[in-house]
C-alpha cells in the first residue's frame, strides 16, 4: 500500500519540522510517537510495541530504527530510501541483558549526533524512560531537551492535502451517519443496522 499523499507532502512536513527544531536550537529530534512517525513519513505498522524511533534534524535524516521484522514495512508505506531504514537485530528484542536503545544510540554515535543538541517526546507511550535512559548513556556527550509536542503542534496546521483527505473522509462519514439514522427504529438489532 502506497503511502496516503505524495512525497512532496511528506517532503513539507520534513522540512516544517527541522525550521522548528533550528527555532529551538536543536540539532535533532528522537520521535517515538507513532503517530508523528507516521505523520512524517507515511510509516504505518504494528511495529510501536517494539521501541523503534525517527530521527530528523537540519543536517540528519530521517531515518527510521526499528526491529528487523518491522523494517519492511517501510518500503510499502513510506519514500524512505533503504539508508533511511536502519533495523536492529531481532535477538535484540526483549532481552534483560540488552536494549535496542543500545543500538539506536550506536547510530547516532556514528551519524555524529554524539555532542549535538538532541530533543525528545517526553509523554510518548512508546519512548519509554528505559529507552531514554539508555539513549542518554550511549550519547554521554550529547544535551539532552524536552521537545514533547513539537511535532504536534507542527501536526496542527493541516496542509492543502490534508484538508482535502479531511473532505473526503467528511463526505463519506454523513453518508454512513445517514444510512445509521434512515435505518435506526425500536427493535431494529444493531447487527442487521450494520
Amino acid at each position: 500500500m502506497p503511502p496516503p499523499f505524495a512525497a512532496q507532502e511528506y517532503s513539507d512536513r520534513q522540512q516544517r519540522t527541522r525550521m522548528a527544531l533550528s527555532e529551538r536550537g536543536l540539532d535533532a529530534i528522537v520521535i517515538g510517537d507513532p503517530a508523528n512517525i507516521n505523520w512524517l513519513t507515511g510509516y504505518d505498522a504494528w511495529s510501536f510495541y517494539t521501541p523503534q524511533i525517527l530521527i530528523i534534524g537540519p543536517e540528519v535524516g530521517p531515518v527510521w530504527i526499528g526491529r528487523l521484522m518491522d523494517a519492511g514495512a517501510a518500503s510499502l508505506t513510506t519514500y524512505l530510501k533503504p539508508e533511511q531504514v536502519v533495523p536492529f537485530p531481532e535477538h535484540m528484542v526483549q532481552r534483560d541483558d540488552m536494549h535496542p536503545a543500545d543500538f539506536m544510540a550506536d547510530w547516532m554515535v556514528e551519524a555524529g549526533l554524539d555532542s549535538k543538541t538532541i530533543g525528545y517526546e517526553s509523554d510518548v507511550y512508546y519512548f519509554s524512560p528505559t529507552m531514554l535512559n539508555h539513549l542518554k548513556r550511549g550519547l554521554a556527550n550529547a544535551r539532552w531537551h524536552d521537545a514533547n509536542l513539537l511535532v504536534n503542534w507542527l501536526r496542527a496546521v493541516k496542509s492543502p492535502a490534508e484538508l482535502d483527505i479531511m473532505r473526503q473522509a467528511a463526505v463519506i462519514a454523513a453518508a454512513v451517519m445517514q444510512v445509521a439514522y434512515d435505518g435506526i427504529q425500536p427493535g431494529v438489532r444493531q447487527c442487521d443496522l450494520m
